[in-house]
């Protein structure tokens, strides 16, 4: 079926149990439908008949499985990656990166704009430019366009949409950004603080089976922020700002962020501006740069300490703008660390790299419209006991 010919569905078409399929084969890749029964709790027959029409909309494909073993083959389930695009934005000091991914995550193209301007309208309108040539390069239609995730480094007002951006960006302050979004992209927008982005593009992109759950996220960017993932759906708090462990380090003091980095390389004679910079550090900065990491993996464990207290992860996931270099030197910083476990028998969590890098923004900031329109944590439960259709049987 060619896929100009299908019908596009509207995100609020799909049932709470059609979005558990689909969440369980983001995550799976590919799986049988036997599997796909018993992770969701589905019967047999509910699986087939709700796999049938998310086939019958394009949604997934199945294939047979080719193992060279005599018997009937294995019919395997797994997203049609094209289907849908995503478009994720994210932003430094001097330029935002504009991505388009597919449901497989992978960044089809991606495009670095000069940020210009101080106005949000201009910023959005250029972001929306770069998503229109981006799409027409591809040869997509506009409507394949689930959404656009924005990735921002700031914070939330207490009236969440409000957003209180680093002072850095004051395009992005009191609201403007939200204003000038809505006049301005073509497809439904989103907007996160870059760690919770971050951490929902882990936690649904990173590739680890099972998932880590709950999973929480250091986000080094310009400053030092967070995010979690708890029971399958990123946990934002009551106005937005949830896990955000920048809090530890007082602004007057060195930290374990981008633009203390930044400050440190400068004050050693090396001329850093923004993250693009720190790629082309020249080797006479090794010993600068070694400083640097050695004191905020010191710094760092005590998050892996609080953040262990606090939630209890299955993983830490360390990760941001940094070069992967650098982020995986600070994990073995942290990792070398005497952390001890918040209580008697409770051992600080396990920390990694994150497996998406530097791309990670943009990935996370995608994946935001996948979620909201395609995962069933997006949605309220609303309580129904009637998984299969039917109310199942009382306990004695």
């Amino acid at each position: 079926m060619a896929a100009d010919n299908l019908t596009l569905l509207e995100p609020m078409d799909l049932s709470r149990n059609e979005r558990r399929l689909v969440e369980l084969i983001f995550v799976g890749k590919q799986i049988a439908r036997v599997d796909l029964a018993e992770r969701s709790g589905m019967t047999g027959a509910s699986v087939t008949r709700l796999i049938g029409r998310l086939i019958e909309i394009g949604l997934l494909i199945e294939v047979v499985e080719r193992t060279g073993a005599q018997g009937q083959p294995r019919r395997l389930l797994s997203l049609r990656a094209d289907r849908y695009l995503s478009a994720g934005i994210t932003f430094s000091v001097s330029r935002m990166e504009v991505a388009i991914a597919d449901l497989a995550g992978k960044i089809l193209t991606s495009r670095s704009v000069d940020i210009e301007t101080s106005t949000a309208l201009s910023v959005a309108e250029a972001a929306q430019a770069a998503i229109a040539a981006m799409l027409t390069d591809l040869g997509t239609p506009k409507d394949r366009l689930l959404g656009v995730g924005c990735s921002v480094p700031g914070n939330f007002g207490t009236m969440s949409h409000i957003l209180k951006a680093h002072s850095f960006f004051p395009a992005f302050d009191d609201g403007e950004a939200d204003q000038a979004f809505k006049a301005t992209f073509e497809a439904p927008y989103y907007i996160e603080n870059d760690g919770t982005a971050a951490s929902l593009g882990e936690y649904v992109f990173g590739g680890r089976i099972p998932q880590p759950d709950p999973m929480f996220f250091i986000h080094i960017g310009h400053g030092v922020g967070g995010g979690a993932v708890i029971d399958g759906r990123p946990y934002r708090g009551v106005n937005g700002n949830a896990c955000l462990p920048g809090v530890l380090y007082p602004y007057d003091q060195p930290r374990p962020s981008g633009q203390d980095l930044f400050a440190t390389l400068n004050s050693a004679g090396f001329a850093i501006h923004d993250f693009i910079d720190l790629d082309r550090l020249p080797d006479s900065a090794e010993a600068a740069l070694e400083i640097w990491i050695e004191r905020a993996g010191k710094q760092l464990s005590e998050t892996v300490r609080v953040a262990t207290a606090m939630f209890d992860p299955a993983l830490i996931v360390l990760g941001g703008r940094l070069p992967e270099l650098v982020t995986d030197r600070l994990v073995r910083a942290i990792s070398s660390q005497p952390i001890l476990g918040p209580s008697r028998g409770l051992e600080a969590a396990a920390v990694e790299a994150s497996r998406l890098g530097p791309r990670a923004g943009a990935i996370g900031a995608a994946c935001i419209p996948f979620f909201a329109s395609l995962f069933s944590a997006a949605v309220a439960d609303d309580g129904s006991p009637y998984l299969n259709g039917r109310k199942p049987k009382s306990r004695p």
